[in-house]
């Protein structure tokens, strides 16, 4: 034993040659290479829950978008533009879920409950030979379009389909 009481020869840093473990700035610098690795990893879950939750939304709205397009599907070739409101001379009509007496207003409760804003729009276009009105239509295209806003940004999801 030496005079210090600890067993080994003192070496020029002043340390005993037996003597093992770690120096303050070694482990300090070990702990600030730790914690800006574990702030890195924690980003990519705060991301990766954003995503998801984009995720979820989308699959909400284009599941909502498909119901109310079913519920269009339903309906003859000649009532699907007359229930719109449409009349015989007209080419476009769009109706509005948020608009009172739309056909689609039963849906707003659903879309707001589900989207932040959420609002539905159907939009039935004449097709057909030159520029046809719903009464010489040969084919109707029928667009759903549900919006809404998620995380201050404006989002939506548009179905179409062609009857003839």
């Amino acid at each position: 034993m030496n005079r210090n009481g600890a067993d080994g020869m003192m070496t020029a840093g002043g340390r005993f040659a037996k003597e093992q473990g770690f120096s303050l700035v070694e482990v300090v610098l070990a702990m600030g290479i730790m914690a800006g690795v574990l702030i890195s990893i924690s980003s990519m879950f705060i991301l990766g829950g954003r995503q998801v939750k984009t995720g979820k939304t989308i699959t909400e709205a284009t599941a909502l978008a498909h119901d109310i397009m079913e519920s269009f599907e339903k309906q003859s070739f000649t009532a699907l533009w007359a229930n719109l409101g449409a009349a015989s001379t007209d080419t476009t009509r769009t109706v509005n879920s948020t608009t009172i007496g739309s056909p689609i207003v039963p849906w707003q409760a659903e879309i707001a409950r589900k989207l932040d804003n959420g609002v539905a729009t159907v939009t039935i276009l004449a097709m057909g030979p030159g520029t046809p009105n719903f009464g010489s239509a040969t084919g109707l295209k029928l667009t759903v379009t549900v919006s809404w806003n998620e995380l201050g940004r404006a989002k939506s999801v548009s179905l179409s389909t062609v009857r003839f």
